[in-house]
């Protein structure tokens, strides 16, 4: 059955926030992107840049209860494999205690994602990459895990192309640019066909490149907005 104008709120770092994604001094972003083409309803967007999962649980988690969803996205993960401390059995722990608190208020379900490999864009040292490639495969077999367990929507951000080589990536190396949400956000309407929530349609594909004048443009944004949130770029902590 599908669902028209469904409330749809989404929880976790600085992906679902839309970075990477500026509009008139403000982010936009996959979610809104998937909103629109799904044809729900926003109601908010408490994700937010730099949080881990624990940060999820402690500062979004009862803000989105609260709004009785139909719809819940839940993106986070980056940050924890960021952490050399990453520690999998408490990722485990938080993860699960969000997902299933989500699964139990959202109406219809909870969508995530497993995380791409982010070290394909940063200039890390050869040890380095190898680490948090690790750590990343780790947590996506706990958020696989935990989606099994409580009935959860997972799109395979494993699948996705090598989005700096796609054109899809910031001028930060580490978040999507405006045309990478939107293939996030096309590929999660892929996945909410297959649970029969919007309409069946093409599957996903990579939007058509923007303009030179256009990327350029983009790209100025979303270094004025870097300046002024002071996020790490690669070589600092970084924070997704």
């Amino acid at each position: 059955m599908n669902l028209t104008s469904a409330r749809l709120v989404a929880v976790g770092d600085s992906v679902s926030e839309g970075v990477g994604d500026p509009r008139g001094g403000r982010l936009h972003g996959w979610v809104p992107y998937l909103a629109a083409d799904a044809g729900f309803v926003l109601v908010a967007n408490l994700a937010r840049t730099g949080a881990t999962v624990a940060a999820v649980r402690r500062d979004q988690l009862e803000a989105a209860v609260a709004l009785a969803p139909d719809v819940v996205t839940c993106v986070v993960g980056v940050n924890d494999v960021l952490c050399g401390r990453f520690d999998a059995a408490a990722f485990e722990v938080h993860y699960d205690h969000v997902v299933g608190t989500l699964s139990a208020a959202a109406s219809r379900g909870v969508l995530t994602m497993t995380l791409h490999d982010i070290t394909a864009g940063l200039p890390l040292p050869r040890p380095a990459r190898a680490a948090v490639r690790s750590r990343t495969g780790r947590a996506n077999a706990v958020i696989e895990r935990v989606a099994r367990r409580h009935g959860a929507w997972v799109l395979d951000g494993t699948a996705a192309p090598a989005l700096r080589a796609a054109g899809m990536l910031s001028i930060d190396r580490l978040h999507p640019n405006a045309r990478g949400h939107r293939f996030i956000a096309a590929s999660a309407l892929d996945v909410l066909r297959a649970h029969g929530l919007v309409p069946a349609g093409p599957a996903a594909v990579a939007p058509p490149v923007d303009s030179l004048p256009a990327r350029l443009a983009a790209g100025a944004r979303h270094a004025l907005w870097l300046g002024r949130r002071a996020v790490a770029l690669p070589g600092r902590r970084a924070r997704h």
